[in-house]
């Protein structure tokens, strides 16, 4: 008897113990990304609610993306998902999503998203997805002491960037913290494609995959710039991860990284603020412009015969004050326009006015590597002829060009 009352006295004092657990499922396992998360998990000790987390490391999302699917065809799918563009419309189209109507109402976000980012979270006139944040993607990371050492400026144009990268190769040193992972290589194209032919191009060629932009003369000349680079840095890339280049470029053993700016929530958990030797410069493009991801989180609807009243988790996790927070952590911008970003580092603020300047020109462009264009098969497929493109000097854009479009004409559409 004794026993049981103390572990009634436990429970009535733990929320621990009396409180329903809710299961998140991610893919944030590096450092600035579990600061981020902890943002989460501290948000959640005023909720009636515990957090569940459940991370899913690789692959910059691919594996917890296959297992969320598996998950869900199972019938166990997670009460909360991160997840990335048109992924978030085809899982409400399932009828896997609940709506988040209420909290966007409360929170005017008819007025307070921006149009790209509303689109993306909205399906049959229902918002089906919280934004958190959003990431750029085409910016070059420069470590000024390598670039110094070798009395090398920052470059500006793809024509100096292509000669610091091979002077600095020609000088025994490694000039680009580039993993083995198909999306760290293909994510580099697709900031080269866009530096080429700017925004109308980039959309027509790799997100519609339209045969005349495919053919171009400028995806020739994307295709051998790609080619140009793959000559510089070899086929045997490191098995590195996107987070170890990352410390690896901010402590000198490279002078660049092209990669978005969750490397510099890395630099923020790493250092507390961005070391004056990194500058943060988008990449040599024709015209400015901003690719972009955005976080997002999915509530499933119940399988399992809980009933979870989420409101409260939802509000919780779009109030202005803590998408501000889980920015400063994550190295991004906030989702919403009426968050002031004058509390982030430079590089962010930079990103803000950037992204405010592409979003009224029309140049703010979806990544096609980070799930935002296009449908995830279609995807995989382009990103997967892209990789063997630069890992394999013998095929030709032509080849290439060719294998893209038996993809759109053939398979997908």
């Amino acid at each position: 008897m004794k026993k049981w009352l103390l572990l009634s006295l436990l429970v009535s004092m733990n929320p621990a113990f009396s409180s329903p657990s809710v299961e998140m499922l991610h893919w944030w396992t590096a450092g600035g990304e579990e600061k981020a998360l902890s943002l989460i998990e501290k948000q959640f000790e005023s909720l009636p609610y515990v957090l569940k987390s459940e991370p899913i490391s690789g692959g910059g999302g691919a594996p917890a993306k296959a297992i969320l699917q598996a998950r869900a065809i199972a019938g166990y799918s997670p009460d909360i998902a991160l997840m990335e563009g048109p992924a978030i419309q085809s899982w409400a189209a399932l009828g896997f999503l609940n709506n988040v109507n209420e909290v966007a109402a409360s929170h005017g976000w008819g007025q307070s998203l921006y149009p790209d980012i509303k689109a993306i979270h909205q399906y049959e006139g229902n918002y089906v997805a919280i934004p958190l944040n959003i990431h750029r993607l085409n910016w070059m990371w420069i470590n000024k002491k390598v670039l110094n050492q070798h009395q090398l400026s920052s470059p500006q144009t793809w024509e100096s960037l292509l000669s610091a990268l091979t002077t600095l190769k020609g000088k025994g040193v490694n000039p680009l913290a580039l993993g083995e992972d198909s999306w760290q290589v293909v994510q580099v194209f697709e900031n080269i494609a866009f530096g080429v032919g700017g925004a109308n191009y980039y959309r027509e060629a790799f997100v519609d995959l339209d045969p005349d932009a495919l053919n171009s003369d400028k995806t020739f000349e994307a295709l051998n710039r790609f080619r140009s680079l793959a000559n510089i840095v070899g086929s045997d890339l490191p098995n590195m991860s996107w987070d170890q280049g990352t410390k690896a470029m901010l402590e000198g053993e490279f002078a660049f990284q092209f990669t978005g700016d969750w490397a510099l929530g890395e630099m923020l958990s790493a250092e507390g603020e961005i070391p004056d030797h990194i500058e943060c410069r988008a990449f040599p493009s024709t015209e400015k412009g901003f690719i972009y991801n955005v976080d997002s989180l999915a509530f499933f609807t119940n399988v399992t015969g809980e009933d979870h009243n989420m409101t409260p988790v939802m509000t919780s996790l779009s109030s202005p004050q803590f998408l501000l927070d889980f920015s400063k952590k994550k190295g991004s911008i906030p989702a919403q326009a009426n968050i002031p970003v004058s509390e982030l580092s430079r590089c962010q603020r930079q990103s803000y006015q950037d992204y405010i300047h592409a979003s009224s020109e029309g140049t703010a462009m979806p990544s096609l590597t980070d799930s935002m264009a296009v449908n995830p098969v279609l995807q995989n497929a382009v990103s997967n002829e892209l990789y063997r493109y630069f890992m394999n000097s013998s095929i030709s854009a032509e080849t290439l060009i060719g294998h893209l479009h038996a993809i759109n004409n053939e398979v997908f559409r």
